[in-house]
């Protein structure tokens, strides 16, 4: 197996972040979901994903500075996307928990991705395999796990 150039790694950065304005939902067909900044995208995201945590393990696992943290939230807070939950064992202590209103504009974002994604592949037309799909998802994923890592 021979090295990855850092040309065709430039690429593939290049490549991704032309995908990511492609399928921004806040572009031109802009959706009926609630509107993000790229921080309070970024907060949201792991709340749904890990449900009940605390505004600390929220902050560590994103990287952002508790300040920063508190300013995304309370917007979300406002915006009715996130709900602050006491600790039923410590009242000082509150978890954070996407809210319905969450839940719905995430389902219309995940449909209007896979939707756009289905039609770049070719509307299911054979133009691409599932296993294709599901490498190039592991390979992304691991990218963003190391990525997120040397940044701690």
């Amino acid at each position: 197996m021979s090295p990855v150039s850092d040309d065709l790694l430039a690429e593939l950065a290049d490549v991704v972040l032309r995908i990511s304005r492609e399928i921004d939902p806040n572009g031109a067909g802009t959706l009926d979901i609630v509107p993000l900044t790229g921080t309070e995208a970024l907060v949201m995201r792991w709340v749904d994903r890990n449900p009940g945590q605390t505004p600390s393990a929220v902050a560590e696992a994103t990287a952002l500075k508790r300040s920063n943290l508190s300013v995304a939230l309370r917007s979300l807070v406002a915006k009715g996307m996130v709900e602050r939950r006491p600790d039923p064992e410590d009242a000082r202590t509150v978890h954070l928990h996407p809210t319905e209103l969450a839940e719905q504009s995430i389902e219309r974002l995940h449909a209007h991705w896979a939707g756009m994604l289905r039609q770049a592949l070719g509307n299911g037309a054979g133009r691409i395999a599932d296993t294709d799909v599901t490498t190039t998802f592991a390979t992304l994923t691991r990218v963003d796990d190391a990525l997120r890592d040397a940044t701690r």
